[in-house]
């Protein structure tokens, strides 16, 4: 998709997605996940027909048809499973690492009805710059934990696996 060309998608259930997708994206949780990136951020979200840009302005999380700057990620979610993370994080005392549980249960399981995939198009250095990372660090032991499940036990090893999937 060419810089400033909008994504075009239906009307309907599709607005009220967008609005539950915008409300989650400015409450206090992805807020407080998100105070560690930088405003150079640009993240690709692919749901089925319609994709979506996040962006920080200002500091402030923001959700676009329209992209800004070539994304330094991009995640293909399936609607099903975009609509039960929205739900999570409405729940009362959800927290940052109940939703990046979440979201990683979903990046790593085998039911492709579920499963998050995902590219990066962006270097370990850039992204660390940006502030990617500072994600995972909000997510605290409960993410930390789970990742280490699957051998994410640390940085480097974080970098050798972006290092793989990029060649």
């Amino acid at each position: 998709m060419k810089k400033g060309r909008k994504n075009s998608g239906s009307k309907g259930e599709e607005a009220g997605f967008e609005q539950r997708l915008n409300a989650f994206l400015s409450s206090p949780l992805a807020s407080k996940a998100s105070r560690g990136m930088s405003d150079r951020i640009s993240i690709a979200l692919h749901l089925e027909n319609e994709t979506f840009f996040f962006h920080k302005k200002k500091g402030i999380n923001t959700l676009s048809r329209v992209e800004e700057s070539r994304p330094d990620v991009h995640f293909w979610v399936p609607k099903n499973t975009a609509r039960h993370l929205l739900a999570l994080g409405e729940l009362p005392g959800t927290g940052i690492g109940t939703i990046g549980v979440a979201i990683f249960e979903r990046i790593f399981t085998a039911d492709e009805s579920i499963k998050i995939k995902f590219r990066v198009d962006a270097g370990f250095l850039s992204l660390w710059g940006k502030g990617y990372f500072s994600v995972l660090k909000a997510g605290g032991p409960e993410v930390a934990s789970y990742l280490a499940r699957f051998g994410f036990d640390s940085l480097s090893r974080v970098r050798e696996v972006l290092k793989s999937i990029r060649s």
